[in-house]
């Protein structure tokens, strides 16, 4: 199988790392999903297979108004990571 490298900084490595723990894939798992997402409009246009899938992985018992604050908490992680603003959603 093909091996593809990238030069990342320390900073966007661990936050890849982050991101990836919290959608529970790996590294390469995630990378590789996220590159063909993108390359397809697979977010816009929905994933002609389902391989592609990931999310953040939050408890099936939250409640959803508690969801929400869960991702919004989870994106400010990685975004507090890579030294930026954190969002609201």
């Amino acid at each position: 199988m093909p091996t593809v490298t990238a030069e990342l900084t320390q900073k966007e490595l661990d936050a890849i790392r982050e991101y990836s723990n919290l959608c529970g894939e790996t590294i390469s798992d995630l990378i590789r999903k996220a590159l063909i997402r993108e390359i397809t409009l697979a977010d816009g246009y929905g994933a002609d297979d389902p391989q592609y899938d990931y999310q953040m992985a939050v408890p099936a018992s939250t409640v959803r108004s508690k969801e929400h604050k869960i991702i919004q908490e989870n994106y400010n992680k990685v975004r507090r990571i890579l030294g930026w603003k954190e969002i609201k959603l």
